[in-house]
């Protein structure tokens, strides 16, 4: 690695991934900050692993909501914005998006496909991994600590294939408006590349899965729901964690006011100047912890790593992240949803007792159901220091579903 490359904040990411790697800093240079995680090749992969990165065309048909707000040209016109949203005096600001657009188009997204070395007799079931609003495909593969917080590396381990990406606007993924890419697009990009693993491709020697199941985290869990609502048939079992859909535990405009958010392209214009003032981010690692942590149950190290590698988030997403389809009531397969049980997000902080429903309800079909709540864990369940019971519940469920 060239020491042109890297800029002042190198030492304390290298520090944080465990590498033994001597650079010099440059506190006017960037760009390794930018390539390391933007770049389609990751840093880390599970050693137990045959890992391959790819950049997908993904065909999208979609109808897509359009911004019909004033787009914001800096932090004073952004906070503006979001409190009269999420106010009581402004609950007659005119909504920010209406009427619709159709969209056929292919938007390139970064994955990589990891099987195991050691075939043991599951590697044809493959984890199709969603993450959420914050991190991009390091929330799956973590290379801080991987033995903690690693989940491919965990179900690598158990003998199973994943296949994760990062999603549109993250990244190594293609970067639209972040007044554009929404709910709808994001289950788009997920249905097409539910259907090119599932037909066997990006899925190197492995070919065909036999099985396929969906998992979500966050935004990518309303998300991978609203794929299974519309198409039950792309997944053979659906995985959501830190996900609720019971309204009177979810916290919106306190996820809102507690991230402080920032226009993201003029926080860290080195990292983010690639994306249009539609993406924001948390204003500190202490709006991450608000929202995604919860004292004591993690290391404030992997809070530090989160921080260092988050991605910006659309704003349009926020606005859109209940409004996917709901009703599924069609899928048969087998189910799991797994939250924190103090997450702040989608139950205020108390899931005990409002966590069931709706969600037995939309799920009433499938063939199992397990609804869980994971101990001493808030919203970002891979980075608690019991996260590895988690990843155990995960896999625990596939195997009890014949996968």
């Amino acid at each position: 690695m060239r020491s042109s490359m890297v800029p002042s904040t190198c030492l304390a990411i290298l520090s944080l991934l465990g590498l033994a790697v001597t650079v010099k800093c440059d506190n006017q240079s960037a760009p390794f900050v930018e390539n390391y995680f933007k770049s389609l090749q990751l840093t880390y992969y599970p050693p137990a692993a045959q890992c391959q990165d790819y950049m997908v065309p993904v065909n999208v048909d979609y109808d897509e909501l359009q911004f019909t707000a004033t787009p914001w040209q800096n932090d004073y016109d952004l906070t503006d914005f979001l409190a009269e949203v999420t106010t009581r005096a402004g609950a007659g600001y005119p909504s920010p998006l209406g009427g619709s657009k159709h969209i056929n188009t292919t938007y390139q997204i970064a994955a990589t496909f990891c099987t195991p070395k050691n075939k043991i007799g599951k590697e044809k079931t493959v984890i199709l991994a969603t993450h959420g609003i914050g991190p991009g495909r390091e929330h799956w593969n973590s290379p801080f600590q991987p033995e903690k917080y690693n989940f491919v590396q965990w179900a690598i381990d158990q003998g199973y294939s994943v296949f994760f990406y990062d999603r549109l606007g993250c990244g190594a993924s293609q970067k639209v408006s972040g007044y554009k890419t929404q709910i709808n697009t994001a289950i788009a990009v997920l249905q097409g590349l539910a259907r090119l693993v599932r037909n066997g491709q990006y899925t190197a020697e492995i070919g065909k899965p036999n099985k396929l199941a969906l998992m979500g985290f966050s935004f990518g869990s309303y998300t991978t729901h609203g794929a299974i609502s519309l198409t039950p048939e792309i997944a053979d079992a659906v995985i959501l964690t830190a996900i609720g859909l019971n309204t009177t535990g979810l916290n919106p405009n306190g996820l809102v006011r507690s991230f402080v958010p920032r226009v993201a392209a003029l926080q860290n214009p080195a990292l983010y100047g690639d994306r249009d003032n539609g993406y924001v981010t948390w204003v500190d690692k202490f709006g991450l912890i608000w929202n995604y942590f919860k004292q004591p149950n993690y290391d404030p190290a992997a809070v530090d790593f989160v921080e260092q590698s988050k991605q910006p988030f659309a704003v349009a997403e926020f606005l859109t992240l209940l409004g996917g389809p709901q009703d599924s009531s069609n899928f048969t397969g087998a189910a799991l949803h797994i939250t924190g049980e103090t997450d702040y997000i989608v139950c205020d902080g108390d899931c005990d007792h409002i966590y069931d429903e709706p969600l037995s309800t939309l799920y009433r079909n499938a063939k199992s159901l397990e609804l869980v709540l994971h101990p001493g864990a808030s919203h970002h369940i891979n980075f608690h220091y019991n996260a590895t019971g988690a990843f155990k519940v995960i896999t625990d469920f596939l195997g009890k579903n014949g996968m």
